[in-house]
C-alpha cells in the first residue's frame, strides 16, 4: 500500500505483516492440537492394551502336600506327619485352571538335618509350574521338623484282648507267632518300649479255642524289620476251674433192712471242677453221700462214706473221713 506525503509516495507494509504473523500463529495452534490428539490416543492405546492383559491374569491359591526328602543314615523324623504349603501364584486363566489337575508334591531337602528341631526354608525352585505362571507368597516360608536318632530293637509280641468269655470260661492262654520282632523307629519312642501288643482281639462271649491274624498296634513312627508284619494268635478258651467247700451235707445210709444211727451225721466236702457246674452241684443235688451198709448184721461198724460226683469234677477234701455206724436189730420203717 502507498500512500502521498509532502508530494512523496510511502509505500506502507502493516497489513502484510500482521497477515504473515496471524497464518503463523494459526498453523502453531493447529500443531499443538494435533499433538494433544496423538498423546490422548497413545495413551488410550497403551491403557486398552494392558487392561485386556491384566484381565486375561488369574490369581489363586493351591495347597501342595509335602514329602519328606531323603533323610542322612540313622536319623529319622518324629513329632506330626508333614501335611502341605500353601502357594499363591499368578498366571493365564487357562494355566491357573489346570493345577489342581497336577497332582503337585514339594519334597522337603532334608539333607543338611541334625538331632533336635530344624527349620527348613520352602525354596521356590523346588516347586515346578506350568510356563507362565508365577508365585506370589508361599505360606508358611518354613517348615518345623524335629529329628532323632533311629534305633533297632527286638521284642516279644504279646496279644491284647477286648471284651470277656462266656459266663464260667477264661483265656487259659495265649500264644503270638512269630513271638517276638525287630522294630525301628525313632530312639525316645522304641527304646523306653519293653513289648509290643497286637490289635485288640475281640473275645467277648466266645468258650472255644480259636487262631486269628492280627496286626501290632504300632504309633506311626515305627516299623518292623523282621521277620513279618503279619502276625497269628493262637488263644485257648476254657472252662473256669474253681474250688468250692460244702459244708453239713447229710450222710444216708443204703441197703439195709434195719433200722441206723450215723454219725456224725453230716459231712464237709471240697471240690474242684468248672464253675458252671461247681456252682449248680448243691442247688441240683448232684451231690450225694452214703455208706453201703448191704449185707450187714445189727452191731457197730467204723467205715467210710461214698461220695458222687458229676463228670469233670473231682474230690480234693473230706471231714470226716470215717463214719461210726449203729444198726439195731429193729426193722427199719422206711
Amino acid at each position: 500500500m502507498c500512500k502521498t506525503v509532502n508530494g512523496k509516495t510511502v509505500w506502507l507494509f502493516e497489513n502484510s505483516v500482521a497477515s504473515g504473523m496471524n497464518t503463523h500463529s494459526h498453523l502453531s495452534m493447529l500443531h499443538l492440537r494435533n499433538l494433544k490428539r496423538s498423546v490422548l490416543c497413545f495413551l488410550l492405546v497403551v491403557c486398552l492394551f494392558f487392561t485386556g492383559s491384566c484381565s486375561s491374569l488369574q490369581e489363586t491359591v493351591i495347597f501342595i502336600p509335602v514329602d519328606s526328602g531323603q533323610i542322612p543314615a540313622g536319623l529319622t523324623i518324629t513329632g506330626p506327619s508333614l501335611k502341605g504349603i500353601e502357594i499363591y501364584v499368578r498366571g493365564p486363566k487357562s494355566s491357573v485352571r489346570i493345577l489342581s489337575d497336577l497332582k503337585m508334591r514339594y519334597v522337603l531337602d532334608l539333607s543338611g538335618v541334625h538331632t533336635g528341631i530344624n527349620s527348613i526354608p520352602i525354596k521356590k525352585d523346588r516347586i515346578i509350574l506350568p510356563e507362565g505362571i508365577s508365585i506370589v507368597k508361599i505360606n508358611p516360608m518354613f517348615l518345623t521338623v524335629t529329628i532323632e536318632n533311629k534305633i533297632k530293637k527286638e521284642l516279644p509280641v504279646k496279644s491284647l484282648f477286648s471284651g470277656k468269655p462266656a459266663t464260667g470260661f477264661t483265656v487259659s492262654g495265649a500264644v503270638a507267632k512269630p513271638s517276638s520282632v525287630i522294630l525301628q523307629g525313632p530312639e525316645s519312642i522304641l527304646g523306653p518300649m519293653d513289648k509290643v501288643l497286637t490289635k485288640s482281639i475281640e473275645i467277648k462271649g466266645l468258650s472255644e479255642s480259636f487262631k486269628k491274624e492280627v496286626a501290632l498296634d504300632l504309633v506311626e513312627d515305627l516299623e518292623i524289620i523282621s521277620p513279618s508284619e503279619i502276625i497269628f494268635a493262637e488263644i485257648s478258651i476254657e472252662e473256669k476251674i474253681v474250688t468250692q467247700k460244702f459244708s453239713d451235707i447229710q450222710v444216708e445210709g443204703k441197703n439195709s433192712p434195719f433200722s441206723y444211727l450215723i454219725t456224725p451225721p453230716a459231712i464237709n466236702i471240697e471240690v474242684k471242677g468248672p464253675l458252671n457246674i461247681i456252682e449248680k452241684l448243691y442247688t441240683e443235688k448232684w451231690i450225694a453221700v452214703y455208706v453201703d451198709l448191704k449185707g450187714l448184721p445189727p452191731g457197730t461198724y467204723v467205715k467210710r462214706a461214698t461220695i458222687t460226683l458229676p463228670v469233670k469234677t473231682a474230690l480234693i477234701g473230706v471231714t470226716p473221713e470215717m463214719f461210726t455206724i449203729k444198726i439195731s436189730s429193729n426193722l427199719n420203717k422206711k
